[in-house]
C-alpha cells in the first residue's frame, strides 16, 4: 500500500513518530471503502442496457406519443436514483450517472417538441439544458458540469444569432454574469467570462450600427468583471484579458494586410472615441490591474485601420511584443506567451508582406536575428541589474 509506504519512509526521515503512524492508519482504516462493481455484473447491465436502447429503437414508431416522453422521464429519474445511491453506497460513479440523468432531460425535451410538433428553431432546448447544467454545478460543484454548461452555454448562444433580441440577449447575459459571481472556483470564472465575452460578438447581429470594433469594445467592457472578484481571483483571470487582445491584434492586421476593409464602416468619430477609452484603458489598468495594461493598445486600432498598407499596424504588433519579451525578461516571468505572440507576429507580417517577395529561410533568419538581439538586450539588463544590487 503506498500510504503504508510513505509513512514508513516519513518515520525513517524523522518527520513523524510511531504513534503517529499508528493513528494515521488507525484513522485510515477506519474510513468507508469505496464498493466496486463486479465487472461480469458491469457487462452484464452494459448488454442490458444496449438491448434495452435497441428494442426501443427498433420499434420506436409503434410506440405511443405520450409512452415516448415518459420513457426518457423515468429514464432520467432512474440515472439520478442511481447517482444518489452511488454516493451513499460508494460504488460507481455519482458524476456520470447524474451527466446521463442531464442527457435524458435533454433527450426528454427534444422528444416532447418533436412529438407535439414545437418548433425547434430558437427553441427552450439550449436554454434549457444550459440552466440544468448550471443547476447541476451549483448543487454538486463538480468541474464536469462547469463543462457541460459552459458547452451547452456555447450552443444557447449560437442558436441566438438569427434570431437575437435584446430580450434574449439580456437574459444570457444575466445568466453568465450570474454564474460569473456566484462561482467559487477559478475554472467556472473564466468559462462565464468566455460567454460574456462571446455574448458580445452578438452585436454585430443585434444592433444595425456595423462596426468592426464589437470585440475590442466588449474587451474594455469586461475589466469591470475584475472589481467583483478576489485578488486570486484576478490573478487567473489576467492572462484571458491578454489573449485574447493578442487574438484579436493579430487578426485585425490580418484582416488588414490581406483583405479590402473598405466595405466596413470605418469611420472617424468612432476611431477618436476607442482611442480617448483606450488612453482611460491604459489609466484604470496602471493604477489597478497593472498585468493586463498591454490591451490598451487595441484603443489605437481605430486609426491605424485607416492605413490601407497596415505597416502602422504592424509596427505595433512587434514593438508590442518586443516589448513585452522585455519586460517579462526584467521582471522574471515566465518568456513562452511572449515568444508565442511573437512568433505569430511575425509570421503574419511574413504572409502579408513577403510570402512572394522573401525566401522564408531568410525570414527565419532576420526572426532568429532579433530574437537573439533581445536575448542580449535582456542579458544586458540583467547584468547591470545584478551589478547594482551588488
Amino acid at each position: 500500500m503506498d500510504l503504508e509506504r510513505k509513512l514508513v519512509q516519513w518515520r525513517k526521515e524523522g518527520l513523524i513518530d510511531q504513534t503517529a503512524v499508528e493513528r494515521i492508519m488507525s484513522f485510515e482504516k477506519g474510513q468507508p471503502q469505496k464498493r466496486k462493481i463486479p465487472l461480469l455484473l458491469l457487462i452484464g447491465l452494459i448488454f442490458f442496457a444496449l438491448a434495452a436502447f435497441s428494442f426501443i429503437a427498433a420499434n420506436w414508431q409503434a410506440i405511443p406519443e405520450l409512452l415516448k416522453v415518459a420513457l426518457f422521464v423515468l429514464l432520467m429519474w432512474i440515472f439520478y436514483v442511481l447517482a444518489y445511491f452511488s454516493e451513499k453506497k460508494h460504488f460507481g460513479q455519482p458524476v456520470i450517472f447524474r451527466l446521463l440523468s442531464l442527457a435524458m432531460f435533454g433527450a426528454t425535451i427534444l422528444v416532447t417538441a418533436q412529438t407535439f410538433h414545437f418548433n425547434l428553431s430558437n427553441s427552450v432546448l439550449p436554454w434549457a439544458i444550459f440552466i440544468a447544467a448550471l443547476a447541476h454545478y451549483f448543487v454538486w460543484r463538480h468541474m464536469a458540469y462547469a463543462v457541460t454548461a459552459f458547452i451547452f452555454g456555447l450552443n444557447t448562444l449560437v442558436t441566438l444569432v438569427p434570431f437575437t433580441g435584446w430580450i434574449e440577449w439580456s437574459i444570457f447575459v444575466g445568466i453568465s454574469l450570474a454564474w460569473f459571481y456566484f462561482s467559487k472556483d477559478d475554472t467556472p470564472k473564466v468559462f462565464s467570462w468566455m460567454l460574456l465575452f462571446f455574448s458580445g460578438l452578438l452585436m454585430w447581429d443585434l444592433v444595425t450600427y456595423n462596426s468592426p470594433f464589437w470585440p475590442i469594445w466588449t474587451l474594455f467592457v469586461l475589466i469591470l468583471l475584475l472589481f467583483i472578484v478576489p485578488v486570486d481571483a484576478r490573478r487567473f483571470l489576467s492572462p484571458l484579458y491578454l489573449i485574447f487582445g493578442a487574438f484579436m491584434l493579430i487578426v485585425y492586421l490580418a484582416v488588414r494586410g490581406e483583405t479590402d476593409m473598405s466595405l466596413v464602416d470605418l469611420n472617424w468619430p468612432e476611431s477618436i472615441a476607442l482611442a480617448v477609452t483606450g488612453l482611460a484603458v491604459l489609466a484604470l489598468t496602471y493604477l489597478k490591474f497593472r498585468s493586463i495594461m498591454w490591451i490598451s493598445i487595441l484603443g489605437a486600432m481605430g486609426l491605424l485601420l485607416f492605413d490601407d498598407t497596415a505597416i502602422a499596424l504592424a509596427i505595433v504588433a512587434e514593438l508590442s511584443a518586443l516589448a513585452y519579451l522585455i519586460i517579462a525578461q526584467r521582471k522574471n516571468q515566465s518568456l513562452a506567451p511572449g515568444f508565442i505572440y511573437f512568433i505569430i507576429v511575425q509570421f503574419v507580417i511574413y504572409v502579408i508582406y513577403a510570402w512572394e517577395r522573401l525566401d522564408m529561410s531568410l525570414f527565419f533568419l532576420i526572426g532568429a536575428l532579433l530574437l537573439f538581439a533581445l536575448s542580449g538586450v535582456g542579458w544586458w539588463l540583467n547584468r547591470k541589474k545584478e551589478g547594482a544590487a551588488t
